[in-house]
């Protein structure tokens, strides 16, 4: 009986995915955040500073970052440049 249930419980969890009710605390390595889901070991990446777990926007942009793909730049830095292109051309 025991196997059926956790073949049940297998497919559930394939066609359903997991909750993520089981979460440890919040661990920070290599100043990355993230909770631990103790059903299927899933990382779920969390913010310290507001004390919540990441949305998937926030960490793509997390991820573009720490890979270099995304600069920030000032506002007034990249209109600056922008009017100073087009006016050279002009």
């Amino acid at each position: 009986m025991s196997v059926l249930y956790a073949i049940f419980n297998f497919l559930c969890e394939i066609l359903l995915g997991c909750r993520h009710d089981r979460l440890t605390r919040p661990f920070t390595i290599e100043q990355q955040a993230y909770k631990v889901c103790l059903s299927c070991g899933k990382h779920i990446f969390y913010s310290a500073d507001a004390m919540r777990p990441l949305s998937a926007r926030e960490l793509r942009r997390m991820q573009a970052v720490q890979s270099g793909e995304l600069r920030i730049v000032p506002a007034a830095a990249a209109t600056l440049k922008g009017e100073s292109d087009s006016r050279a051309a002009a």
